[in-house]
This record gives C-alpha cells, structure tokens and sequence, in this order.
C-alpha cells in the first residue's frame, strides 16, 4: 500500500549569474542576477527536489551530471529530481564546468535546510501571457503578434511549503509565459520568471523560496510585448537600407539596433520597466493564492517516476520564419523524456522539452487529479524543438515550421504518458 508520510521541506537558492569571462561579447552587462532555486521534500524514505534554474534551458548533460550527483550524495534518484529551465532568453553565454555543481549546491543548501513541514495547494489566474500566434491582416499570413482569441491557459498553480509554525518556507509555482521581455537588450536578466520570484521573496522578507515552474509557453508570449516589435521594425528598416532582407528572419538578441539612437533607447528602457511590472503582477496573484490556501496537509505520498514516448521525425529543407509552407525530408526518430513528480494529491507532469500550451490543457482536463500541472523545459532537452498540438501542425507559425517532429504523434503521446505515470501512481496507493 502507498501511505503517506509527515513531510519535511527545505528550500535555498544559489547565484548562478555568468562571470564576465562567460559572457557573450556583445553583452552589455547584468540587469539582474541569476539563481538556482530548490525545493527538497522528504516523506518517510521517500525525498524529492524541485530546482528551477534561470537558463534558456537544461542541456542533456547538465541533466545528467546534477541528477547523478544528486543521487550519489544525498540518496534521491532521477525520477524524483525535477530540474526545470525558466527559458529566459537572457542567460548569457556557455557556462563554466562548475555550473552544474552550483545547482547540485542549491539542493545541498536546501536539504540542510529541512524541517517538519504542511504542504497546501491552490490557484489562481492571471492575464500577463497571450496566445503569439496570429494572421497578419496586411499580409494574411502568419506571424506573431498578440492573438486574444486563441489558445491561452491563464491558470496559475501554486504549491505551498510552510513549518508547522505556519511560517513559510517555500512556494512552487507553473505559469505558461515566454520568458523574452529582456531579450533584444543583450544583458542577463531572469526575466518574467526572475522578476516575479524576487517579488514573493521581498514581500515574505526572504524568509521564503519562490520556485518558478515553467507551464506549456510553446505558443504564449507576454501579453504587453510592443517594445520588441518596435524595435524589430526599426531593426528590418535598418538592415534593408544596407540591401538585406530579415523580414522572414530573426538575428539574435539586439543584433544590429543602434543603442544611441534615442527611439531604441527609449523602447529598451520600457522592456525593463515590463520585466519588472510583469513579475510584480505574476507575484502578487501567487501572493494571493498562498494566503488563500487554508486546507494544508501534515501526511503526504510522494513519488516520481520518468519514461520516454518515441515520435517520428523530420528535417527541414526550405528557410523562412514563418507564413509561407514549410518542406521536409524523413528524419531520425525524435524521443521525449516524460516526468511525474507526485507531491500528495498534486500532480506534476514533466516534459523535456517545449509545448504548446493546449496540450497541457489537455493533461489537465484528462487527469483523474484536478490538482495537475505541467512543467515543461524539465529533465534535459529534447531534440524535437517546439512540440505543436495536434491542430497547430499546418499552420505556418515558426514554431510549427522549426519543430522536427512530425504530425500526429506528439500531442496525445505526451498525454497518455503522463496519464500513465499518474495511473502506475495510483496503483501503488
């Protein structure tokens, strides 16, 4: 039988901000500071840890090297890690060979940390992400651009850690959002998902860790975004004047804006001031979601468990960002690491990769647990690129167009996977 068990919790978070020898040449400094946050949870023999790290995302071998340390040192296997990328598009460069040990280090600080612990959940709703997938009326294509009518989860799924003091100790919270508001400024910055922990955290006094967990954002940007199409207008006028055509194409980060010129200057102080405002926002309904939470549990079952679903895959062979059919030759077979991550009746399912957010909602609705979530850029980094649901394959977005899985296998495998780990769960109840 699979009873549960008086928990314990622990939580810390470690800078991992990229030394100034790690930073891309074109960086133009640190906005703010990046972290490893972590989350351990022990429930009679059984512990686990939850560790979101600000990156773009979690590398097969960065996987690989913190779970096994994991392992190896403090007893918790790989089923039960859930290392998590909070995809940030201002990261920085390449790290150095310490990175890994860095987040390992968030765990140890965060086990040292354990005390006896209640485990609530709620949630909430806010409108801070939009659907970035839209036909562009001037040229009835696609392209991206704030689609308020289509596929947007608003949930916002918050799980709570606190002492029997009733004094918290940590927050695990999934929304669905690109984290991209810094992006074109070519400096580090955790973005949305950085912003809004350092609000929870400054409001409870730091006396709590506010963990991110990264919700299907495959297809959902920050609903006020203007700044960067601005600023990609005034980056394709630019380079047209020299005969280059990226009107199809993207270079990276700010490549190629003129930083004096005042209107860039301008509309890269508002990216800033969003990044802010946005996490503020996102935190503050977080904060609202704790102090609703009355019911807490003190007896809890905890488990993992991982698999791996196989789809077929494709490889591009024309160019173009988006709006005009993509052409594809036979490629190799695309697997997909699948996680569960079960924390009394709250369900956390696990993808390595990026996901449209209608799949997620999907999970949720098929889930025999209402409390389910789904924590994508989780346990390393599939080759599939982004991972469209069902209806999406055929439309000429370019995440549609990138993604190197073919049509109709991804969605409802991810699904049933899932549900299968929840299933094997339940079994063992």
């Amino acid at each position: 039988m699979f009873f549960g068990s008086s928990p314990s919790a622990g939580a810390a978070k470690v800078d991992v901000t990229p030394a100034e020898g790690e930073l891309p040449k074109n960086n133009q400094g640190i906005l703010d500071r990046l972290y490893a946050r972590a989350v351990v949870v022990e429930s009679g023999s059984t512990s686990a840890a939850m560790v979101t790290v600000d990156a773009g995302g979690v590398p097969e071998a960065v996987w690989q090297a913190v779970t096994q340390q994991v392992q190896k040192e403090f007893g918790i296997p790989a089923s039960n890690v859930l290392l998590t990328a909070t995809h940030t598009h201002s990261a920085g460069g390449q790290r150095g060979p310490d990175y890994p040990a860095k987040i390992v280090e968030s765990v140890r600080q965060a086990r040292q940390k354990l005390t006896p612990a209640r485990v609530g959940y709620g949630t909430g709703v806010s409108y801070i992400n939009v659907n970035r997938n839209i036909i562009d009326r001037k040229t009835n294509r696609w392209w991206e651009g704030p689609n308020y009518d289509g596929p947007s989860d608003k949930a916002v799924a918050v799980l709570k850690f606190e002492a029997l003091t009733g004094q918290p100790i940590a927050v695990y919270y999934n929304y669905a959002v690109h984290a991209v508001l810094a992006g074109q400024l070519d400096q580090v910055s955790g973005d949305i998902p950085g912003a809004a922990s350092r609000y929870i955290e400054d409001s409870l006094d730091d006396g709590v860790v506010a963990v991110w967990s990264t919700g299907a954002a495959g297809d959902q940007n920050p609903i006020y975004f203007q700044q960067t199409y601005d600023l990609r207008e005034i980056r394709i006028k630019d380079y047209a004047t020299r005969g280059i055509d990226i009107s199809n194409s993207m270079p990276p980060g700010g490549e190629g804006l003129d930083r004096q010129n005042p209107r860039v200057a301008k509309l890269m102080n508002q990216q800033r001031q969003m990044v802010s405002s946005m996490g503020q926002f996102l935190g503050e309904e977080v904060l609202h979601v704790m102090r609703g939470i009355e019911r807490t549990d003190t007896a809890i079952a905890l488990a993992g468990a991982s698999s791996v679903v196989r789809c077929p895959g494709r490889e591009r062979t024309n160019q173009g960002r988006a709006g005009f059919e993509g052409t594809y030759q036979e490629g190799a077979p695309v697997d997909i690491r699948l996680g569960l991550l079960r924390v009394g009746d709250v369900m956390i399912g696990a993808v390595n990769a990026e996901v449209f957010n209608p799949i997620a909602q999907r999970l949720k609705r098929e889930s025999p647990y209402q409390a389910t979530m789904m924590a994508t850029l989780t346990n390393g980094s599939a080759r599939s690129g982004y991972i469209p649901d069902d209806a999406s394959f055929g439309k000429q977005t370019f995440e549609v167009l990138s993604s190197r899985l073919q049509p109709g296998c991804a969605e409802s495998s991810i699904v049933n996977g899932i549900l299968d780990l929840i299933a094997a769960s339940r079994k063992a109840e």
